[in-house]
């Protein structure tokens, strides 16, 4: 080695003083979990436009039948030939009925309605399904007597439960949400069962298990937080499926009280006239689907953005 080559290898190298601090320091991105899920989920420009659709629907449901007062059992324009009838126009959106009443007041009170029983029912049911099921699968004794309770009421059919219940308490708002969840939460219950069972063993819990840590601890701080994501999934599933419980028990009439409007009341009502008025029967009918299906695409998406494993 030459001289020259010595003092060139000599200036690559410099002498640095050692930073306590930034030895510590963690060279790593700034990982935000709910940061995360929102980039996931807005990503998708289909997820975006349902979430638009969802977040009107909504607003249009909660807000508009304030303004517009409107009560299924006035019936002050039914003399007035001039407002029956009415195909949509500029002055009637959606058109008016028999009584003269606007079609656009009606569906969104009724979407009020049913998205209201949808809603309060989905929580119900999730919040016991999950608390039941959580405890469920981490209690061996626990789970011989609700494997029994659960193997009784799934072989009824829900939907003739809700229907037995519904006639037996009478028609009403908290009488059908009694009707819907009084056995429901027990497939979610089941299902949050199975996947408690799954990740009850693992090596953080056991070594939990062994420390002495209290099993409601583990139950709410090692499981269900990786659970957000099959929750998530579970309640997309539910609130549709209410929603279509409550237009199908209020199509054949029973569920709520007759001045109680609704979808189900709507298409009912309006199912005559599908011929000769048709928009009476299917703008419900397409709000209706417009509801399940934005509600429906949102939850999926929103469950598929609560999984870590997506946010690579």
């Amino acid at each position: 080695m030459t001289t020259n080559d010595a003092q060139i290898r000599d200036s690559d190298f410099k002498m640095v003083t050692l930073d306590d601090k930034a030895a510590e320091k963690i060279d790593t991105p700034k990982y935000s979990y709910w940061k995360s899920v929102a980039r996931t989920f807005f990503a998708n420009k289909v997820t975006i436009a349902m979430f638009v659709l969802m977040l009107v629907i909504l607003l249009m449901a909660f807000i508009q039948p304030l303004f517009s007062g409107y009560n299924m059992m006035d019936v002050n324009n039914i003399n007035d030939f001039g407002a029956r009838y009415n195909w949509p126009n500029a002055k009637y959106w959606f058109g008016t009925d028999a009584d003269g009443k606007s079609l656009f007041d009606a569906i969104w009170a009724g979407a009020r309605t049913s998205i209201s029983i949808g809603v309060v029912a989905s929580l119900i049911t999730t919040v016991i399904g999950v608390v039941v099921g959580a405890f469920w699968g981490n209690s061996k004794r626990f789970d011989r007597l609700m494997l029994e309770i659960y193997n009784v009421f799934s072989n009824v059919p829900t939907l003739l439960i809700i229907i037995v219940l519904s006639y037996t308490f009478g028609n009403g708002f908290w009488n059908l949400i009694f009707a819907m969840t009084v056995t429901t939460w027990l497939g979610t219950a089941y299902f949050i069962r199975v996947q408690v069972m799954l990740r009850r063993d693992r090596e953080y819990n056991i070594a939990s298990k062994t420390l002495g840590t209290p099993t409601k601890r583990m139950i709410f701080r090692n499981v269900l937080p990786y659970l957000t994501s099959v929750i998530v999934t579970q309640l997309s599933q539910l609130l549709p499926s209410f929603i279509s419980y409550e237009v199908f028990l209020s199509f054949l009439g029973v569920g709520l009280s007759s001045n109680v409007p609704s979808l189900g009341r709507l298409i009912s009502q309006y199912s005559p006239y599908m011929t000769s008025y048709p928009y009476l029967f299917w703008l419900p009918v397409l709000v209706l689907a417009l509801i399940t299906v934005s509600l429906y695409i949102v939850g999926q998406n929103l469950a598929d953005a609560s999984d870590p494993r997506t946010h690579m």
